[in-house]
């Protein structure tokens, strides 16, 4: 379970980044804490995405789309794919793939999960337009970044 001083951090430093309207937590100090984010990609599609945070901070978050995403082809993300970084589904939601196990720490934070999850939408948008593989377009981003 989450810790009291763990939350307070976690929301404050979300609320320096986000704007309060666009995320909530849920069930905080429950068994099933949950946090619910909405973020809407640059041409201007909405996603919410739902933090599964049972186990955070020593266990990563299951972060899903509230919703059964679709590839170019009409095909549903509904799998694990290392071609499109998705792990199995659950609750009819695409549940995307943020970090590995052997790269988790508890030093993470939520808004680290946030921002690789944000880039996944903005590349899934690319998938939608060209076709290519999220895991493709990830490595190609990944190469010019390393060249600065």
């Amino acid at each position: 379970m989450i810790s009291q001083d763990r939350y307070q951090a976690e929301d404050t430093v979300l609320a320096h980044y986000i704007p309060r309207t666009s995320y909530r937590f849920e069930n905080i100090y429950s068994n099933r804490p949950v946090l619910k984010i909405t973020y809407v990609t640059r041409n201007r599609a909405s996603y919410v995405l739902y933090f599964d945070l049972a186990g955070f901070p020593n266990n990563k978050p299951k972060v899903y789309v509230m919703k059964m995403l679709h590839d170019k082809w009409g095909n549903p993300m509904s799998g694990a794919s290392g071609a499109n970084h998705t792990l199995p589904s659950w609750n009819g939601w695409t549940q995307l793939c943020h970090y590995s196990d052997e790269h988790w720490r508890p030093n993470v934070t939520l808004m680290h999960v946030y921002i690789k999850c944000a880039a996944w939408l903005e590349i899934y948008q690319a998938h939608l337009r060209t076709g290519r593989n999220i895991g493709d377009i990830l490595a190609h981003q990944q190469s010019h970044v390393s060249e600065y």
